[in-house]
């Protein structure tokens, strides 16, 4: 589904109503029926409730007066509390008032606290409350009056539905810019606008319902949206149906270059994991120091002990032994645990310049290779690299706080300019392709802040890689499927008590219900 900034969504209705021939006035009728849709479906008792719609001069408003109407129809006792003079409606807008008036609704103009104090009785009548007073045109924060009525709608704590967004928010970031409606349920108009889905203000829309308006997919098609939100559907597309002539050669050989002592446990993450998500040979090689434990405790995978340092961690004389052993392997994960030994990281340095089969890089690979960024250019396979906000900050030179304001933004620079596919990983993980796409995982939860989950995820999405799956369809479907694990988890576990090997054994979950789908 695309996901669209508040210009993308003006230039679909405008292509729609110029272009289309569809009157706007009929976009607004279907906008206030999918709205009164959502609300009978979140409250089936809903004729024994009182409704009252909080509704501004504009477009948004319009809506909420046609809700009015259509609520007033099916007998259900509604106000209008209208944050601006009749007269300065117009449009739309204005046909919309005009219809609730000549039914008898009861429309209060309240241009200023004194006023709303008066009516204040009434208001607290309802039971619900819709939000109608701004709509995604927003780009700073709201201001004076405006402001004092929505601390009073948010002080109800009644329900509230908005129209499109929570008044106060911007469509066009996740950063909240002012004073905003705090909304139990968000009816989206078309498509969802990205200030829905990213972090901070998604956490102040409640559920989301996205409702067709009537516009022509065609239009939708036609534009160029780079900015995707990941569906369930996406992901069981992807999935490969496996056929009964295979072996384990056809899912790939993938080779997982990670540990040091002490650091073992991501490793063992990674490697079970890229076996979890249907690889059908994972070699990890690994210090010395640690093979013997790992050859014993995890029967599955196959080990190449390489020569250590005396900390432990995987020596630079060891490049050899893996430029000939990644001959022939499906792909090559590299980063989970290794540390950055001023060795180990000149062994990586020079191994990458060697690889040629897909490769993907975390944790601590990404670490050594943040000042030489460049030595992911132009290679003859997809790379992927899966940093947290603080890796990407050393990746592009600047601070984790920049790089959570503007997670798209940073995303798609890393990607476009060095041909990467970047996961930006944390709540509403971002996929950035090398063309520019983006992708937005929905799947997750807070309790998948611990460690190790991230070296379940570079795990999976290398287990993906290793059976030809492309980059981005791994991409997707491997952060897609891991939030899915770590929510089933954390339905069954709680999000407090979640651990990241919880998700090895709830991801098998996770991909038998993509397959039922």
């Amino acid at each position: 589904m695309k996901i669209v900034t508040a210009k993308e969504m003006q230039d679909i209705d405008r292509i729609a109503i110029d272009d289309y021939g569809i009157p706007g006035i009929v976009l607004m009728e279907n906008a206030a029926k999918g709205v009164v849709a959502s609300l009978f479906e979140k409250f089936p008792d809903i004729k024994d409730k009182k409704v009252g719609i909080f509704a501004g001069k504009g477009n948004n408003g319009g809506d909420g007066l046609a809700v009015a109407r259509l609520l007033t129809d099916k007998g259900i006792a509604t106000e209008v509390y209208l944050l601006s003079k009749k007269v300065l409606l117009k449009g739309d807008a204005k046909t919309n008032l005009d219809s609730a008036e000549e039914i008898g609704i009861k429309i209060f103009e309240i241009v200023s606290l004194d006023e709303l104090e008066t009516v204040k009785d009434s208001i607290l009548k309802n039971d619900i409350f819709i939000d109608a007073i701004f709509g995604t045109g927003l780009n700073s924060g709201v201001k004076g009056y405006y402001t004092d009525v929505i601390n009073f709608i948010n002080s109800l704590n009644k329900f509230v539905l908005s129209i499109d967004i929570p008044s106060g928010l911007s469509s066009d970031t996740g950063e909240i810019i002012g004073e905003h409606i705090r909304a139990n349920l968000t009816v989206a108009l078309c498509l969802p606008k990205i200030g829905e889905i990213l972090y901070p203000s998604a956490e102040y829309i409640g559920e989301l319902d996205v409702v067709d308006i009537g516009i022509p997919e065609l239009i939708i098609n036609n534009r160029d949206i780079k900015i995707n939100l990941i569906e369930e559907r996406d992901a069981a597309g992807i999935l490969p149906k496996r056929r009964p002539d295979t072996h384990k050669g056809t899912y790939g050989h993938l080779a997982v270059i990670a540990g040091s002592r002490g650091k073992g446990g991501a490793a063992a993450l990674s490697s079970i994991s890229a076996l979890r998500a249907g690889a059908g040979l994972v070699t990890l090689a690994l210090p010395e120091c640690l093979n013997v434990s790992f050859e014993a405790g995890i029967p599955e995978v196959m080990t190449l002990p390489l020569p250590d340092t005396k900390d432990g961690t995987i020596d630079k004389s060891a490049l050899n032994i893996l430029i000939n052993f990644l001959e022939g392997k499906s792909a090559v994960l590299i980063g989970p645990g290794i540390t950055t030994n001023p060795s180990t990281s000149s062994l990586i340095k020079n191994l990458i310049k060697k690889v040629s089969c897909p490769m993907l890089i975390d944790a601590d690979g990404l670490n050594i290779i943040a000042d030489k960024i460049e030595l992911l250019k132009d290679k003859p396979s997809p790379v992927i690299v899966t940093p947290h906000p603080g890796e990407m900050a050393r990746m592009l030179n600047t601070t984790s706080k920049e790089i959570q304001a503007n997670r798209i933004e940073s995303s798609i620079k890393l990607s476009v300019e060095y041909g990467l596919y970047v996961i930006l990983k944390g709540a509403r993980t971002i996929i950035a392709t090398p063309e520019g796409e983006v992708y937005i995982n929905p799947t997750g939860n807070p309790g998948m802040a611990t460690a190790g989950t991230g070296d379940v995820l570079s795990g999976i999405i290398a287990g993906f890689i290793s059976q030809r799956l492309s980059a981005r369809d791994s991409s997707i479907l491997g952060v897609y499927l891991h939030g899915m694990a770590g929510d089933i988890a954390a339905e069954e576990l709680s999000q407090t008590a979640l651990i990241a090997s919880d998700l090895l054994n709830t991801f098998p979950q996770a991909v038998k219900r993509v397959e039922r789908f």
